[in-house]
């Protein structure tokens, strides 16, 4: 007899992920993830119990992908990398960044945008700190900074996720998403007393 298949809960994880991916969470289901795995659904029920917590667990799978973007270094710093990572995640991983944010409930997307945005804040901040640009700043301007730039790159992900915005290759984004940032942190170092002089140089930012 030939050996029984087996399965464990991370491949149903990984497959249900990779649907939602490269297909769309419209075409989850428990049907699709057994076929994705050439199983039936029985063991699938088994492991994941039901797909509300298969969705719960596919969200955090995706944050923390979202995170990887935000966090790789692209620029020289920190707080550039945060926002041209999320909107390049938005526009490499379209499903996922829907799933994340859009649906039928609104009740889902404010509870989307208030759970990534706490993570943002208890993630993003800490890297903040050591950006020379916003050597100076306290933590509550620091969140101010991040608040504005989370609205623009959030309204920006959004236009280039729906093929709205036609210019999406990376260097315009990271070139729009300076301009904005350098803006913002000089009206928030203007507040705080603060007479600087920002200047883009190669991938560092002088004060």
């Amino acid at each position: 007899m030939p050996a029984k298949a087996s399965f464990t809960r991370d491949m149903f994880i990984d497959a249900a992920f990779n649907i939602v991916r490269y297909k769309g969470r419209n075409k989850l289901s428990a049907r699709s993830i057994a076929r994705e795995l050439n199983c039936s659904t029985m063991p699938l029920y088994s492991y994941l119990k039901s797909m509300k917590k298969v969705d719960k667990e596919l969200k955090e799978k995706a944050i923390g992908l979202m995170l990887s973007y935000q966090t790789t270094p692209r620029t020289g710093l920190a707080f550039f990398d945060m926002g041209l990572g999320y909107v390049l995640f938005a526009r490499n991983e379209k499903n996922l960044f829907r799933f994340l944010f859009a649906g039928n409930d609104d009740r889902k997307y404010v509870n989307a945008g208030k759970i990534l945005k706490e993570l943002a804040f208890k993630n993003l901040v800490p890297k903040m700190k050591t950006d020379p640009i916003l050597e100076g700043l306290e933590e509550q301007q620091l969140e101010s900074i991040l608040t504005t730039m989370w609205i623009f790159s959030h309204g920006l992900a959004f236009l280039i996720n729906n093929n709205a915005f036609a210019r999406d290759n990376e260097n315009y984004i990271r070139q729009i998403l300076e301009e904005t940032g350098l803006s913002v942190i000089r009206a928030e170092k203007a507040k705080a007393g603060f007479e600087p002089v920002l200047a883009r140089s190669s991938s560092k930012i002088s004060t």
